[in-house]
């Protein structure tokens, strides 16, 4: 395999930095057309399984028609390889998830201008409308935003109680205002907001607690159509260049909300500037418990940065002394989705990204301090090094109260054995679950049919879509059709779901922290929706409680470090708390669904 590799020296105890590379994803397979099973490379399950978690695929049946194009025609641009992502929503306010599709569309040399996308070429909304089913609004609500586009965050920026959409994009990227009526307005210009780049990931977050979101910008590479240099695999075939074969990474942007709707560009006076790399995903978390958003950023093929807050408006890239930059073989890895989640049950948040193939996912657990590569330990060096990740999800299917996570596959090199005929870049997913020894393993055969289809995928989002009390999943194909998997798992315990709304007036409480104790366990969760791969996730917190009967103790840390608590809460409900308010409790509505 002819990959293109960078070689990065440096002297940090002595390591030597090798980067792992990235080339390229083509024209790919749907999700939908097949049916083949998926190749025996991972290791045998454990013996004795509970009630398995099942998926069942319900995209057609929802009624969202989307295909997404990355617009290849022959020509191997890099930005063809990236998306797309997507965002799940409650735009409207009706306490149903709705759904953005973010559209890439045609050939970037065809149409390089956004106002002239192309047929097809648009995002699209698509409104919840109960009982499993979603309408295609994009036209009335005015979101058909045109452009290349990659990624999406969503939430209420202005704290006019409405949810926002922010799309990454080649070229200026877009701010689109909730106006509360079902529309939107594109305040890009306006706001100050209209980051132009190759940008990738997003996220909202506050990092200098005031109450108002700012937003963090990260870019992948300085490029234009006219600088793609020609490369090749090892057969002599045309193929995608990695991003070091362009010698170009970009620095990322950090935008300050002034509480007018205008965000100030603080990229330089905060530090974040002073970095750059190809960036692909973004945690935004108090990675070091001090009460301050600190902001982690994986790099392809650089050393990761990890901005420590330090409480005054600026940042210092900390990775390296802290062991985030990179994995414990001194491998600067691809690194391209990010998931982080208090896997270890310390009450920090340990993380995990995902990686190409022939390297396990990096799996970094967290000190409260420092971080240690857990990568084998925590079994990512066996059954993910044959697939190259992107989207990474992590949460609990069945209510065990144990986490267990999806990887979205799908190869960026041509495959010498490809998993789907005439499909050379094309993988399947995979569901992975824990072992009594906390180690994760492949348990995709276990999970249903919908999880053994072959595609290109990139991101996978959660969402209580349905409003039914269990999380599912939104997977999004490169060049093809995404997928929606209901979960139809057989529950192996209890459940709560948090709504935490801040006295700001924004709809989500981004950055606020919970901590449940039961008689079994304690869970600490953190609300961020901005997570995976170029997506935004259901805001909504949900956790597995396994056996417990009831929430003995819940504690609320807002964004201004003031908290609440609470006791003798009731499990298998939704639990809306108002920031110095009084608790609302509100039944699922298990709404009416017709499965296939």
């Amino acid at each position: 395999m002819n990959r293109n590799h960078a070689i990065i020296t440096g002297c940090f105890l002595l390591a030597v930095v090798v980067t792992a590379s990235i080339s390229r994803l083509r024209p790919s397979a749907d999700a939908t057309q097949s049916s083949n099973t998926i190749p025996s490379h991972q290791p045998t399950t454990p013996a004795e399984e509970p009630a398995r978690p099942r998926f069942t695929d319900v995209t057609e049946k929802s009624g969202i028609r989307f295909r997404h194009h990355n617009g290849a025609a022959g020509q191997f641009l890099l930005p063809e390889l990236i998306g797309s992502g997507a965002a799940f929503l409650d735009f409207n306010n009706d306490n149903r998830i709705d759904l953005y599709m973010i559209q890439s569309g045609n050939s970037l040399l065809q149409t390089a201008n956004p106002e002239n996308p192309g047929p097809n070429s648009t995002n699209r909304l698509y409104r919840n409308d109960g009982g499993g089913t979603f309408t295609d609004v994009t036209e009335e609500s005015h979101t058909g935003i045109g452009g290349y586009g990659i990624g999406c965050a969503a939430a209420d920026y202005n704290n006019d109680g409405n949810v926002d959409l922010y799309i990454t994009r080649i070229g200026p990227n877009v701010l689109l205002k909730n106006n509360g009526d079902g529309t939107f307005s594109d305040v890009s210009e306006a706001a100050g907001a209209a980051v132009d780049g190759f940008s990738t990931a997003a996220a909202f977050l506050d990092f200098d607690r005031d109450g108002i979101l700012d937003l963090f910008v990260v870019n992948y590479v300085n490029w234009s159509a006219s600088r793609e240099p020609t490369c090749f695999d090892a057969r002599g075939t045309r193929d995608y260049c990695g991003p070091s074969d362009y010698r170009a990474p970009s620095s990322d942007y950090l935008l300050r909300g002034s509480g007018s709707g205008v965000f100030e560009d603080v990229s330089r006076t905060s530090g974040v500037a002073s970095a750059k790399g190809n960036g692909l995903g973004i945690i935004c978390s108090d990675l070091n418990q001090d009460g301050w958003t600190d902001i982690y950023v994986a790099n392809d093929q650089n050393p990761a940065i990890l901005w420590i807050n330090q409480k005054n408006g600026t940042f210092q890239n900390e990775a390296m002394i802290r062991g985030a930059a990179l994995s414990g073989e001194g491998i600067a890895i691809a690194g391209m989705g990010t998931a982080a989640s208090d896997l270890d049950n310390d009450g920090d948040p340990d993380l995990i990204i995902t990686n190409i193939r022939d390297q396990p996912h990096l799996s970094l657990r967290n000190d409260g301090e420092f971080f240690e590569d857990v990568s084998h330990a925590w079994g990512f060096a066996g059954w993910a090094v044959p697939y190259t990740g992107f989207g990474i999800a992590i949460f609990d299917a069945d209510h065990d109260g144990i986490l267990e996570g999806f990887i979205a596959n799908g190869a960026v090199n041509h495959l010498a054995e490809p998993f789907l005929q005439n499909h050379d870049y094309a993988m399947p997913n995979q569901y992975i679950r824990r072992d009594d020894n906390g180690r994760f393993y492949d348990a995709t055969t276990t999970a249903g049919r919908a999880l053994k289809s072959i595609a290109v995928s990139r991101s996978v989002l959660t969402a209580d879509y349905d409003n039914d009390g269990d999380l599912d999943l939104l997977v999004t194909n490169n060049n093809a059709k995404p997928q929606l998997l209901s979960n139809q798992s057989p529950h192996q315990g209890a459940w709560t779901q948090i709504d935490l709304r801040p006295t700001s007036g924004s709809r989500v409480a981004i950055g606020a922290k919970v901590a449940i104790t039961t008689t079994a366990a304690t869970y600490h969760r953190d609300v961020r929706p901005h997570t995976g791969y170029l997506s935004s996730n259901d805001p909504r917190l949900h956790i597995g409680l396994g056996q417990s009967e009831t929430i003995d103790r819940l504690t609320v840390t807002w964004q201004d470090r003031t908290t609440e608590t609470w006791t003798k809460l009731p499990v298998n409900q939704r639990l809306i708390l108002h920031q110095n308010q009084a608790p609302q409790y509100t039944m699922p509505t298990r709404e009416k669904i017709t499965q296939p």
